[in-house]
């Protein structure tokens, strides 16, 4: 995407951050716990926080101003801010959106910030942000922003990664509701100078976004890193790299071609098995998938999900509990009554014997193995088998 200077258009960098002092009287906000509420200031009014809301997912960052805070009681918090719609987030890209920032901000009162806003808007990756931020961008008074925010709605949902003529064109138009700008004189020709600078000083700060709207910049719009890097500098890296190389890897030490296969894949089972959805509704349940084959889960389970989930009046964010629910099934489905039974008898022998190690520190023998086991989805085979494996190793080595 070309840099927003392209267009003519700069902003200064945020120095401070606009909060609506109603928020205090807003029931959902004040349902949060005291941990998301702070969350929620500090995302608010980060430095890094592009004019489209948009924030790199870093938590641990975040943490370091929190000592008397661990990455749980964080991780948590975010949950809760995601889960009450304050914030929207999609794991798989590391983007994080703050839903209300251009209202709540008044980012739309400022013609030179809200076209920026919509130009860094491109920049998304997450079809989940996207469609979260174009529901906001039609919820703007039309009558004081013009018709761009419709119309960049409408191309951030079909995919667009950088604004088709029609935004640009809707960008020059200006709400009825607004007054329009007194005429200005020409302005002098520049005088020529021994130091000439290529970036204009500001005119004017204002509320919140730190431009008003005749405001210049200091520096561009497009933030440096949001998300998954800029498309044109993966164009550059994959142009550079050898046939038949694999894709960039990750932060997670994944190549970016097994990230493709794996949506495409999510996109697939999606389409295959999920009714016909909505566009917005399709990208939301895309990245419900994305974590799923993350974890392993085979195709044939999740698509199971997805076929329950279509049956049922329910959100989307309950995909993963009806993929659980198949994935239990099956378990269930191959067990009797007796078998469940007995593996109920060993969880409880098994426990008790652990409980019963570490309020006595026992460092060896029976109580050292129940201690350091680690099965996965044990049952009363499993456990016995590991019990039985500490019996007899305590005998050799009295036998020794």
């Amino acid at each position: 995407m070309p840099n927003s200077a392209d267009y003519g258009v700069y902003i200064v960098a945020r120095d401070h951050a606009r909060i609506d002092l109603q928020i205090w009287n807003d029931e959902d906000f004040r349902a949060l716990s005291v941990v998301a509420k702070l969350l929620y200031v500090q995302l608010f009014s980060q430095a890094r926080l592009t004019y489209a809301g948009v924030l790199d997912l870093a938590v641990k960052r975040w943490s370091r101003p929190h000592p008397d805070l661990d990455l749980t009681e964080m991780r948590a918090a975010l949950a809760e801010l995601d889960a009450a719609r304050f914030v929207v987030i999609d794991q798989d890209t590391e983007e994080l959106l703050v839903r209300s920032f251009i209202r709540n901000d008044e980012l739309y009162k400022q013609p030179n910030v809200l076209r920026g806003a919509l130009r860094v808007a491109f920049e998304i990756e997450s079809p989940i942000l996207r469609a979260a931020l174009a529901a906001e961008l039609r919820r703007l008074p039309a009558e004081v922003t013009g018709p761009a925010p419709i119309v960049a709605a409408e191309a951030l949902e079909a995919g667009a990664h950088e604004p088709p003529p029609e935004v640009k064109a809707a960008m020059s138009v200006r709400g009825s509701a607004r007054p329009a700008a007194p005429a200005r004189p020409p302005a002098e020709p520049p005088k020529a100078s021994a130091n000439p600078s290529a970036t204009p000083s500001p005119n004017t700060q204002g509320e919140g976004s730190g431009e008003r709207e005749t405001g210049e910049p200091s520096v561009p719009l497009r933030s440096k890193k949001v998300g998954s890097p800029a498309r044109a500098a993966r164009a550059a890296r994959s142009a550079s790299r050898p046939e038949g190389a694999q894709g960039e890897t990750g932060h997670d030490g994944e190549h970016g071609s097994v990230r493709q296969l794996r949506r495409a894949e999510a996109e697939r089972l999606v389409d295959f098995y999920a009714e016909s959805v909505p566009a917005r509704v399709r990208a939301q349940l895309v990245a419900e998938v994305i974590p799923l084959l993350r974890e392993g889960i085979s195709g044939a389970v999740i698509g199971s999900g997805l076929a329950a989930w279509s049956t049922k009046t329910l959100p989307i964010s309950f995909v993963p509990t009806l993929v659980g629910e198949r994935m239990r099934a099956a378990r269930v489905a191959g067990t009797d009554a007796k078998k469940r039974a007995r593996d109920a008898e060993m969880v409880e022998r098994f426990e008790g014997l652990r409980a019963s190690a570490i309020a006595e520190d026992e460092q060896h023998g029976v109580g050292l193995a129940v201690r350091q086991a680690r099965p996965v989805h044990a049952d009363a085979d499993q456990l016995s088998a590991i019990l039985d494996a500490a019996l007899t190793s305590a005998a050799d080595g009295q036998a020794a």
